[in-house]
């Protein structure tokens, strides 16, 4: 267990390094979130005062989900640099050391997290900017939550990468299920104002708990959509983690 953790440490900390010495990846991970921040946010003002709208300011609104779509985006996109190493030969050269598949995996995710959580605080910072109001001890809560989502993510983009070995595989599959996935899960307008037919299947979706967890917790306002998003993440971690650690462990074998 000791050398595990300290491979994954040292594995971790190595991928970190190689994230700060390119600080783009900073740029462009949080362009399309301050965008949608900056040009889509104004937009909701004009309907933030319609009956049904969850809060009458729409910066309340729009913010938690915009932290929650960029955990989804970001993370989903991980598996991309992994398959650079894998045709760099960084797994051929894993395979003559002591260092396991698992541990591997646990550095990679631990590296996805940690850019994750510095991604959403600027983010979270830039909306306070714009007149969003929060809850210290729920942002907390809410920070765990996106852990959660990231590791979930993250691991599943890996184990595609790891399957298809390829980009546009990773690329297609990636965005045939975000982009239902965020349109449902009520990040740009309430799930409220969709037909019923709409709402029926954003019960199914995960991220629509995770939107509404979000804004329930900077808010500080208790429902149940907290324990069902952290209920639904932790389960969906393990299984998209013994998914990644399989798929590792047949990459280094």
């Amino acid at each position: 267990m000791k050398k595990l953790l300290l491979d994954t440490y040292l594995l971790g900390k190595n991928e970190l390094i190689v994230q700060v010495r390119n600080p783009l990846w900073l740029v462009f991970g949080l362009f399309q979130p301050s965008v949608y921040l900056v040009l889509f946010a104004p937009f909701l003002s004009g309907i933030a005062k319609t009956p049904g709208f969850p809060t009458g300011n729409a910066i309340q609104f729009f913010a938690p989900g915009l932290l929650i779509l960029n955990a989804l985006f970001n993370a989903s996109f991980a598996g991309f640099g992994l398959i650079d190493k894998l045709r760099s030969g960084f797994l051929e050269r894993i395979r003559v050391t002591p260092v396991s598949g698992l541990a591997i995996v646990l550095g990679l995710v631990l590296r996805n997290t940690v850019v994750l959580i510095v991604q959403s605080a600027l983010l979270l910072l830039t909306s306070l900017c714009f007149g969003l109001r929060l809850n210290p001890m729920g942002a907390a809560i809410l920070a765990v939550l996106m852990v959660l989502i990231g590791i979930t993510m993250a691991s599943l983009s890996y184990a595609i990468a790891l399957l298809g070995k390829d980009e546009g595989t990773l690329a297609a599959i990636t965005n045939f299920f975000t982009l239902p996935l965020v349109l449902l899960s009520g990040v740009m307008l309430p799930v409220a104002f969709a037909p019923a037919s709409i709402r029926l299947l954003a019960k199914f979706d995960p991220f629509t708990y995770a939107v509404d967890a979000a804004r329930a917790l900077l808010n500080g306002i208790p429902d149940p959509s907290i324990w069902h998003a952290f209920a639904l993440f932790s389960v969906l971690g393990v299984m998209a983690s013994w998914s990644f650690i399989k798929a590792m462990r047949e990459a280094v074998a």
